[in-house]
């Protein structure tokens, strides 16, 4: 385990209270602010749609279009940029999560740099033009290593300083955060894995699990009654833009069989003793607006939050899609609370701010690295 900093601004004033803040804030913590270089103003507040999914969250047209609303703009007058690099820019995985946005109308087009190095003034020009960056879900560590192996890493932090929507689900939800609760040790995420499996087009699909239940398998990896599969959950470390440990999925299970709201608490009893942890239901999404944030769900679908004990929704369902927030209290116990369907940024997230006190780091990543080895040319 290794510890590294992440400062974010001046850590003068340690010493906090709770205050309005969703859950207590500690005093190596503090409420989230946007730290620019500029006034914040209506063209340049951060703005983000994290989504518990990738393909399924994406592909859905409600949840598109409130990724779309966050422009302010017609979505004929908006132009995304699909970044596939965690799904090693397979186009079955772009059709997929863009679409639902051609279909709105918007200008999609896609930065491929998973298999091939773009030029520099490429990759500037493609994301200075963006109003909407689109992140795939697949392996976070792959495309994270590769983004800071070219240099794009810097690139993205920019757009999001300058207020384009960054978005995306899975690892596209993980990777705008200080660190995630991430997949990409399982070998079927694996960049030669999905080359090899995609390099004849589509494989033929395997039957799904349908059953709206908020802790069946997710569809993608696995489903119930398959024998599981002998890989751990990592920790990655992600671009910063906004602090916390994210943990898409939060109410599914994949082939390992170990259930990721479950594994979630052990890691952040292990590595996220200093971090706020944040649970995305597979059908849900954290919407951020500057300081403002709303919970966004797929109507119909299932979730891990219970609407009452005496309520349901009107097709019957008792659990909803949703964010939860998770945090090691003082006796070192995993606390959790529903985050409320919309408020202050900045009484939702909280950063590290004590410089006694780090990020941790899972060193498992090296063995992830070294089994899937970055594309270096």
């Amino acid at each position: 385990m290794v510890l590294i900093p992440r400062p974010r601004a001046s850590s003068a004033n340690l010493s906090m209270s709770n205050g309005s803040t969703i859950v207590p804030c500690p005093t190596f913590r503090r409420p989230f602010q946007h730290n620019s270089n500029t006034p914040i103003t209506q063209t340049n507040k951060l703005k983000g749609f994290f989504a518990g999914s990738g393909s399924d969250s994406m592909s859905n047209p409600y949840m598109a279009r409130a990724v779309v609303d966050l422009t302010e703009r017609s979505p004929r007058d908006v132009s995304l940029l699909y970044i596939g690099t965690a799904s090693y820019d397979i186009p079955k995985f772009r059709r997929n999560q863009t679409n639902a946005f051609i279909d709105l109308g918007c200008d999609v087009t896609s930065l491929d740099v998973a298999n091939q190095r773009p030029d520099q003034d490429e990759m500037e020009e493609a994301v200075d033009n963006a109003d909407i960056i689109l992140v795939s879900g697949g392996n976070t560590l792959y495309a994270l290593d590769r983004w800071r192996y070219l240099g794009l890493d810097e690139l993205l932090r920019t757009a999001a300083e300058r207020g384009t929507v960054m978005a995306g689900g899975s690892a596209g939800a993980i990777c705008w955060f200080d660190s995630g609760h991430s997949d990409s040790a399982d070998p079927e995420t694996y960049r030669q894995y999905k080359l090899d499996k995609f390099k004849d087009g589509e494989p033929e699909k395997k039957a799904g699990n349908n059953n709206n239940n908020p802790f069946a398998y997710y569809s993608g990896n696995a489903q119930e009654g398959d024998s599981k599969e002998e890989w751990s959950y990592i920790k990655v470390e992600g671009l910063g833009i906004w602090p916390g440990m994210v943990c898409p999925h939060y109410d599914r299970i994949q082939s390992n069989g170990s259930p990721r709201m479950e594994d979630f608490d052990q890691m952040l009893e292990q590595f996220g003793q200093y971090e706020l942890g944040l649970g995305i239901d597979h059908n849900a999404a954290l919407e951020v607006d500057g300081d403002g944030f709303r919970v966004v769900s797929i109507p119909g679908e299932a979730g891990s939050v219970p609407i009452s004990d005496n309520e349901e929704e009107e097709d019957g369902t008792t659990f909803v899609p949703g964010v939860w927030l998770k945090y090691v209290d003082e006796e070192g116990n995993v606390q959790r609370k529903v985050c409320p369907r919309s408020g202050s940024l900045s009484d939702l997230l909280q950063e590290v701010s004590d410089p006694e006190k780090h990020i941790l780091v899972d060193d498992r990543v090296d063995l992830c690295r070294k089994e899937n080895p970055l594309l270096r040319d």
